[in-house]
């Protein structure tokens, strides 16, 4: 895994104007836990690891870098939890952006990671981690996991 996160949205994805983003829910399935990450533009939430999907990497890739950048975590993409549309635009009818979701059981959890400095992270059970998480496109995602049941 790289020491540095990638930044800047030169080779990020988009699909008829909407942004391509893939991230994972990152569990601890004997733990029945979530692993969350502070955002990094509002104090106080939380959300899952996700990021741009770039146009050198599948968006398995994606989803396990960015949840490396965000969270320090490695693991093992084990399901498609779907997509979803965020913030859709009213004069064009696109969406912003649309979130691609995979369930990843964790591995690993590394000391350092690229984004140590700007967030947060945490173990949340999964009961809570669907209260905490505002954004619905992230709830949705949660809704899917294995860890539901």
């Amino acid at each position: 895994m790289q020491s540095t996160a990638r930044e800047g949205r030169h080779n990020q994805l988009y699909d008829h104007g909407a942004r391509l983003v893939a991230g994972c829910v990152p569990i601890d399935k004997q733990g029945r836990r979530v692993l969350l990450v502070a955002s990094s533009k509002h104090d106080g939430e939380w959300v899952l690891p996700k990021g741009g999907w770039e146009n050198d990497e599948t968006q398995e890739e994606a989803a396990a870098r960015e949840t490396w950048e965000e969270a320090g975590a490695i693991g093992r993409i084990v399901a498609h939890l779907g997509e979803y549309e965020h913030k859709m635009n009213k004069r064009t009818g696109v969406p912003e952006s649309v979130f691609i979701f995979f369930e990843m059981e964790v591995q690993r959890i590394e000391a350092k990671w690229p984004e140590m400095k700007k967030r947060e992270r945490r173990w949340f059970s999964y009961e809570e981690a669907l209260a905490t998480v505002s954004k619905k496109v992230m709830r949705k995602a949660l809704e899917q996991c294995s860890l539901r049941q």
